[in-house]
């Protein structure tokens, strides 16, 4: 499954990569089923329910030019593989999912859309509230 989505901003891209290469940020924000979700210095470990079957997710953080999140995702006895990447160009935020695994046929195209939509409409003035709380 891919999906991918353009994201217009006001951000500049320092900010931004300093926000959106923190998984604690992004993942319960663009997936709400992640319930918690915890980091080291370029991992991170989320644990969430989607319907009634419980997850565990588990990557890196590469932040180059753009930011990549490489993860495996354990559900049901089951292990898929993905990636979230985010590139950056002028003031648009381009951010692609690439997934492959049983969550795929659970969550689907409607929620994965869904979230992708919410995620894209909030981004905004919860980067505002991030770059005050952080002081960028």
């Amino acid at each position: 499954m891919e999906r991918s989505i353009t994201i217009t901003t006001t951000y500049d891209k320092r900010s931004l990569i300093s926000i959106l290469s923190d998984p604690t940020f992004v993942l319960p924000r663009l997936f709400p089923p992640i319930k918690s979700v915890s980091r080291g210095e370029n991992s991170f470990d989320g644990e969430g329910r989607f319907m009634t079957t419980k997850f565990h997710m588990h990557g890196t953080v590469i932040v180059r030019d753009d930011i990549v999140y490489g993860f495996y995702l354990s559900a049901g006895g089951s292990q898929g593989k993905g990636r979230l990447i985010f590139t950056f160009n002028n003031n648009e935020i381009n951010l692609k999912l690439e997934y492959q695994g049983k969550m795929e046929k659970l969550s689907g195209l409607f929620f994965i859309d869904r979230w992708f939509s919410d995620f894209a409409s909030k981004l905004n003035e919860e980067i505002k509230a991030e770059v005050i709380k952080r002081r960028l």
